[in-house]
């Protein structure tokens, strides 16, 4: 089998055989649809090892970052909080985030909810210390990739096509 053949199998490879265990990062947001901060925006991205994934029963892994904008404030995994930040997985499918806080500015306590069968009844759900509480809507997506790691990996696949052609000539 020549170079060329060689490098494009070992490129298709790469390509199509997924990771056994990564960093994986997910961007969530949501809008508060009910109570006291009705149509108040939320968003953020978090992020976690699965390298422990058993793809069996019910698995917590904790979250290795996690930044939350509620409105104007701001909460990370240094916020106090009253768990710790998990995705929640069942039968290797992710299902969600869990993690509650009582913050004091704003005087509010919220939580994520992770879904039962998957991510799509996942909620979040907060209680202000005037009794006033609500819910809303929350949606994961994939984190969009750092433009550096899209820049490498195409540099990457240049230096193989270049020592490719020049083996060949």
């Amino acid at each position: 089998m020549n170079m060329i053949k060689k490098l494009t199998l070992v490129a298709l490879l790469a390509v199509v055989m997924p990771a056994q265990a990564a960093i994986q990062s997910l961007q969530f947001n949501g809008l508060v649809d009910s109570g006291y901060y009705n149509g108040t925006s939320y968003q953020g991205l978090f992020s976690f090892d699965d390298a422990g994934l058993l793809s069996s029963g019910t698995e917590l892994i904790n979250l290795s970052s996690l930044n939350f904008k509620f409105g104007s404030s701001l909460f990370d995994l240094g916020t106090p909080a009253l768990s710790s930040a998990t995705a929640v997985f069942q039968d290797g499918v992710f299902t969600g985030i869990e993690w509650s806080v009582n913050s004091n500015s704003p005087a509010i306590g919220f939580s994520f909810i992770a879904g039962s069968d998957d991510a799509s009844d996942a909620y979040f759900a907060y209680d202000t210390t005037l009794g006033l509480s609500g819910a809303g809507s929350l949606t994961y997506a994939a984190a969009v990739p750092e433009p550096t790691q899209s820049g490498l990996m195409l540099l990457g696949l240049g230096v193989i096509g270049w020592i490719a052609t020049r083996r060949q000539s």
